[in-house]
């Protein structure tokens, strides 16, 4: 596939790494050259600096025939306009915004564009935990719902990578909960004792 991402943050720049680590043909746009310094040595795609809602730096994306566009900027203005443009503009079949104020997500989804909190989350899985509640919520990505579930590492799993553990059924992992905060599900993320993996899978 041929995917363009906007934002080449922590996020943005593992995304566009582990995209690029699969085949795929992966541009990221961020207005700030030095951005690209978090990307890691090895990646194949193309990296362009220039407004990500510019029309013109766009279309040297290449999103005239790109397949996706996921914008993950600190900036929830930007996501949301540069979707837009990506949706309405050039049709992009598949298209997502990062969003960090939860109050914004409902109503992006009203417009139609597809969404994720990571905010809304975290919030959940930390405070599920803090007062030993039901390991379980939904949220709806896009225009489907996820469940969520969230577990101490078990023993076994302790030292290994994502990519080591192998999940049951339909579920896959979504991130994990470090000293850091949320991270989400990259291959090379190695599991502490002490770290809580959260994992999901569509509810029919």
């Amino acid at each position: 596939m041929h995917i363009i991402i906007i934002g080449c943050g922590k996020v943005g720049s593992k995304f566009a790494q582990v995209l690029s680590e699969e085949g795929h043909d992966v541009v990221i746009i961020d207005s700030d050259p030095h951005a690209f310094k978090e990307i890691q040595h090895g990646f194949n795609g193309i990296t362009i600096t220039g407004v990500p809602i510019d029309q013109d730096v766009l279309k040297q994306a290449g999103i005239e025939t790109c397949d996706a566009l996921a914008a993950v900027t600190p900036d929830d203005n930007v996501n949301i306009m540069a979707c837009q443009v990506a949706k309405e503009i050039f049709k992009v079949p598949k298209v997502l915004a990062r969003i960090y104020n939860p109050a914004r997500e409902q109503v992006f989804h009203q417009f139609g564009l597809e969404t994720i909190c990571p905010t809304n989350i975290t919030v959940d899985v930390i405070r599920s935990i803090v007062l030993g509640e039901s390991g379980v919520t939904n949220h709806t990505i896009g225009s489907n719902v996820f469940s969520f579930k969230h577990e101490k590492v078990p023993k076994s799993c302790e030292g290994k990578k994502l990519a080591d553990i192998k999940l049951k059924d339909n579920a896959m992992i979504f991130g994990v909960v470090q000293s850091g905060g949320f991270v989400f599900a990259n291959p090379g993320i190695k599991l502490g004792k002490d770290d809580i993996l959260v994992t999901t899978e569509m509810v029919d």
